[in-house]
């Protein structure tokens, strides 16, 4: 129980941490249901809080999927998670472009191929989509 008390887990992370603790199987499964149905896990929230602190990082759809995959969270949770918060992704990217590499006032400075190409990477990096991208590099705004 320390380890929900410091942050929340999905419940596959709770399943390989008490697993890595040599666990029997019986004795995690008892422990999951346990946390269950105090409600201490649950994926919903934890794919909530995901989504959250990802978009808060400047991590793009695409990055905050890969990193739920790998600690159990299907894509179907994040998507009603989405719902729920309505991140603007484009508008995000471009947030995110303006302040790693725009100037004081927020502009972006004109710039050849091979600076617009590493930016390109750089967000794509961070899970943002071509689309995205575009937007957040134009020079309209």
């Amino acid at each position: 129980m320390g380890m929900l008390s410091r942050r929340d887990h999905s419940e596959l992370e709770l399943r390989q941490k008490l697993a890595q603790r040599q666990c029997p199987p019986e004795e995690i499964d008892a422990a999951i249901e346990h946390c269950l149905f105090h409600n201490w896990l649950d994926d919903k929230r934890f794919a909530e809080m995901l989504l959250r602190h990802g978009a808060s990082k400047g991590h793009g759809w695409q990055r905050i999927c890969f990193d739920a995959k790998r600690k159990g969270i299907s894509t179907s949770l994040l998507e009603i998670a989405q719902e729920n918060q309505q991140h603007d992704w484009f508008e995000l990217a471009k947030d995110l472009a303006k302040r790693r590499f725009g100037n004081y006032d927020g502009t972006l400075p004109t710039v050849d191929f091979k600076q617009r190409a590493k930016w390109t990477r750089y967000l794509q990096s961070r899970g943002f989509s071509f689309d995205q991208i575009s937007y957040a590099l134009s020079k309209d705004d």
